[in-house]
């Protein structure tokens, strides 16, 4: 069971907050201003896919009944509530550590964390220069595709430099060709069904207007992604030192993201990726 996040809460923070703490050069506004919203009102709050995956990891490597596990990345607090909710599957502690360079969804978990009862480690900047004491697992979803190809391979030596050695990279990631169809129609039903949450929820007409243009300007937001097929990973996971001991295709595609809309998302299904860094 996850614990229960404050979305609510979070979801308001980041609509009213992301335009004075998201970067300019960044670019992620768009992105952080809208997903906890979208999260919330269409996604029924769903935590990011995968939790069976991530608790039979973390157990694998756990010590003395605790797990000390990096988030390589986070959209808002839903990977850390899934991962202290598979951590809790099998009675584990868990120590976060939170690597990301936007101060929107870093203030998101610090807020979470205090609500727990908690503190996350957290480190802000550019992951590539990640320095912290050597971590048990590191846990990245739909992450790898959000660097420009060419550092790829630098990202996956970044993490087995701070897994410790027999720790777990364990990645929920697409592995193919990601081709995004901007369909005007696709996010034009979107922004009517977001729209028609929020006067549900009793938002103002204006705020409803603007709930819909944030989900718009979300769903619209450029995105270049090229693609990494599963034998780049292999190979990148070779480089970094790390040795593959599996990666799972997944047969359906996953809808609880809110990035998905149908006409628009990549039709290709997650895969399950597990590397170990050697003792």
């Amino acid at each position: 069971m996850c614990p229960t996040e404050p979305l609510e809460d979070l979801a308001r923070f980041s609509f009213e907050r992301a335009a004075d703490l998201c970067a300019d050069e960044h670019g992620c506004l768009a992105y952080h201003r809208a997903w906890s919203t979208i999260r919330l009102l269409l996604k029924n709050g769903a935590v990011p896919a995968g939790m069976e995956f991530f608790a039979e990891g973390l157990a694998q490597v756990a010590v003395d009944g605790r797990c000390r596990v990096l988030l390589s990345g986070a959209a808002d607090t839903g990977l850390a509530a899934m991962v202290l909710g598979a951590l809790a599957r099998h009675g584990l502690q868990g120590d976060l550590v939170l690597a990301e360079r936007c101060a929107t969804p870093i203030e998101q978990n610090r807020r979470f964390a205090a609500q727990l009862g908690r503190t996350i480690e957290v480190h802000q900047g550019n992951i590539l220069d990640l320095e912290c004491a050597p971590v048990d697992a590191v846990v990245a979803h739909s992450f790898l595709n959000f660097l420009p190809a060419t550092l790829r391979p630098a990202l996956v030596a970044t993490w087995a430099r701070v897994l410790r050695p027999g720790g777990l990279l364990l990645l929920h990631q697409k592995l193919g060709d990601l081709v995004w169809h901007a369909d005007a129609t696709a996010i034009s039903a979107s922004r009517q069904r977001f729209e028609a949450a929020a006067r549900a929820r009793g938002d103002m007409p204006e705020t409803v207007r603007e709930i819909g243009a944030a989900g718009e300007a979300f769903w619209m937001r450029p995105r270049e992604t090229p693609s990494t097929s599963e034998a780049d990973l292999r190979d990148m996971l070779a480089r970094a030192g790390l040795e593959c001991v599996s990666v799972e295709g997944l047969e359906q595609l996953s809808i609880r993201s809110p990035s998905h809309v149908p006409g628009i998302s990549p039709k290709i299904a997650q895969s399950l990726v597990v590397a170990r860094r050697p003792l």
